[in-house]
């Protein structure tokens, strides 16, 4: 247990170093690309992953909320489960005040009627993950900010459907998709 102890340890000094290290690329005047191709990302993940905004208000450094891949993957499903059960009143508290009017439950509860008439009743999850918006995958153990999206597969009686959810920095839903899983391209 000492090893793993010290293993994990090692991971989080590692995580610090990469961070500090990549603030101080910016410092030196690194471009977010050239961080991005480094690390094997575009400049867009390696902004939301390590990048701080100053408001030029207050000069104060604007952090936005962190969440972790876990939660991201677990509001995503919890959409689709809330959405399976026909309980939209709950579903609507998740959702942001402004999306509302573009994505009321019936709307909702008709594509899910159709989902229902394609392939049948939800029975499982395979591959929640998180993307960008532009659907580059974020890794597993990264902390990330601003408007992400979270990416499953629903596995139904009679065949598998993907679901998107576009989850701002606070945790509130704002975009739905449901379409074939090849579908393509994706708006978000």
């Amino acid at each position: 247990m000492e090893a793993i102890r010290e293993a994990q340890q090692a991971l989080d000094r590692a995580k610090d170093q990469l961070r500090a290290t990549v603030q101080e690329a910016r410092a030196q005047g690194q471009t977010w690309a050239a961080i991005g191709d480094v690390l094997g990302m575009s400049r867009q993940a390696a902004f939301k992953r390590f990048g701080e905004v100053t408001n030029p208000v207050n000069d104060q450094k604007i952090t936005g909320a962190h969440m972790s891949i876990d939660q991201i993957r677990g509001t995503t499903e919890q959409v689709f489960d809330l959405i399976s059960a026909g309980e939209y009143d709950q579903l609507e508290q998740l959702i942001h005040p402004q999306v509302r009017s573009e994505l009321p439950a019936s709307l909702i509860a008709e594509t899910w009627t159709r989902v229902l008439t394609e392939v049948g009743a939800k029975e499982s999850y395979v591959d929640t993950h998180v993307v960008m918006p532009a659907g580059e995958r974020i890794g597993e153990d990264d902390q990330i900010m601003g408007t992400v999206v979270g990416v499953t597969t629903l596995n139904c009686e009679a065949g598998e459907i993907m679901g998107r959810v576009a989850i701002d920095d606070q945790q509130r839903v704002v975009g739905l998709l449901i379409v074939p899983p090849d579908y393509s391209p994706v708006p978000f």
